[in-house]
């Protein structure tokens, strides 16, 4: 396990701890990046989208309330876990997978619509 996936998981029990109010910050950015999709795409239908490094699942499970067929993917196992449970609370169906971002083509099969990294996940191709 590398040190990122290694942090993740370490921090995947309070990773929510980083918003004033994670319940209400997942439905908001689902409607938030719905509303930037499909502005984007020309308004149609919901679509197929791939959350690279979903975390928790906080955008994976807010698209998902946005009618997106929606995987998520993150290096941390314990992430995807917890993010599991959320989606599970949340009342939404999402596909779940422990991947890299940097091996998408390996790891996840299929196509997607959309393709997201939100957060702060960019910044570790600086060291990994």
């Amino acid at each position: 396990m590398n040190v990122t996936a290694r942090f993740y998981d370490d921090l995947a029990d309070d990773y929510h701890l980083n918003y004033a109010d994670w319940q209400e910050a997942v439905p908001r950015q689902g409607r938030v990046l719905a509303r930037l999709i499909r502005d984007r795409s020309g308004g149609g239908d919901a679509g197929s989208l791939l959350d690279c490094s979903c975390g928790i699942g906080t955008q994976a499970i807010g698209l998902a309330l946005q009618a997106f067929n929606v995987t998520g993917t993150d290096l941390s196992r314990k992430s995807i876990e917890r993010a599991r449970r959320e989606a599970e609370a949340f009342g939404v169906s999402v596909k779940w997978g422990v991947a890299d971002f940097r091996t998408l083509a390996n790891d996840v099969p299929g196509t997607f619509d959309v393709v997201i990294s939100c957060d702060n996940s960019l910044p570790h191709l600086m060291t990994d």
